[in-house]
């Protein structure tokens, strides 16, 4: 009677944290679609413009130089001394 008992509240804790899951999920999944939309709307109205944004006197052989990110989320900026 007892290991009835346990196996039937761990099979509806089971079920009932897969359908939560399942709703989060769900709610996800249909914002991304939404987002989808939304961004989608943008571009056919025009007021997200797909096209990359050419500026003028820059050759698309110039090496440009990208700062380190982790210098950056560190706090080691050029030209800043550290605080001791």
């Amino acid at each position: 009677y007892a290991f009835t008992r346990i196996a039937s509240v761990f099979r509806n804790a089971i079920m009932g944290l897969v359908s939560l899951a399942s709703g989060f999920s769900f709610v996800s999944g249909l914002g991304v679609f939404l987002l989808g939309v939304r961004v989608a709307y943008g571009v056919f109205t025009g007021e997200l413009d797909p096209t990359p944004i050419k500026k003028i006197g820059i050759k698309a052989d110039d090496n440009a130089k990208l700062p380190n990110a982790l210098d950056l989320m560190m706090g080691k900026k050029p030209g800043r001394k550290r605080k001791r």
